[in-house]
């Protein structure tokens, strides 16, 4: 029975795809990086983190460093980003059918608390930065042990294909979602264990393995 829903934060809770392409291309003279056009978005959704890495010519052992550029700068903007809609209504259903909430996400807590508190959102009841872009896997593995959670009792909802590898690897069920930074069919090359087109589909998706 599922007690704990985990949910990525960027692309799953916040739309911030948009406020990312825009910090890349302020930085792409330090890092001497192809500027993003709006017409490469469509096609940056469709690949991997280093395929898109290729698209922009960022060697891929630098993307650490540039996370970290783009976290400094994402902290300035971070309250006024634009919650998915209707998410917080999928949130409250979530938290009023007595299931736990928490984000694991790759971004800072400091940066998703202060979306949150600007949202009036309190459903959560742990917030947990993986830190690195790739070390999810084990900040689910550590969710579980302190939480006493089994895989089975908890599902994560997530937009990327590194969610999906994550859940995969702690065998924990994992729920995409087509409305963040990886495309439907990105997604569904990595074989989640349900894809969901909109925030209202969420509760069903969940319920539907809750009993």
């Amino acid at each position: 029975m599922v007690k704990c829903v985990i949910f990525d934060f960027d692309g799953t809770i916040v739309e911030s795809r948009y406020l990312a392409v825009e910090l890349l291309n302020e930085l792409a003279p330090k890092y001497k990086l192809r500027k993003i056009k709006e017409s490469d978005y469509t096609h940056l959704r469709s690949l991997s983190i280093p395929q898109r890495c290729k698209f922009i010519n960022l060697a891929f052992y630098k993307l650490p460093v540039l996370k970290m550029d783009l976290t400094d700068k994402y902290r300035r903007a971070t309250a006024s980003l634009p919650i998915i809609s209707d998410i917080k209504e999928v949130l409250d259903r979530l938290k009023a059918s007595g299931l736990a909430l928490s984000i694991i996400s790759s971004n800072s807590a400091e940066n998703i608390n202060a979306f949150l508190r600007h949202n009036k959102i309190s459903s959560f009841d742990n917030i947990i930065s993986s830190g690195g872009l790739f070390g999810k896997d084990k900040a689910i593995k550590d969710f579980l042990t302190q939480q006493a959670l089994d895989s089975q009792e908890v599902v994560y909802v997530g937009d990327e294909c590194r969610d999906i590898i994550a859940c995969q690897k702690n065998k924990v069920r994992v729920i995409a979602v087509t409305w963040g930074y990886d495309s439907e069919e990105l997604l569904a090359g990595y074989h989640p264990d349900a894809l969901v087109h909109h925030p209202l589909e969420l509760c069903n998706a969940i319920f539907s393995d809750a009993g």
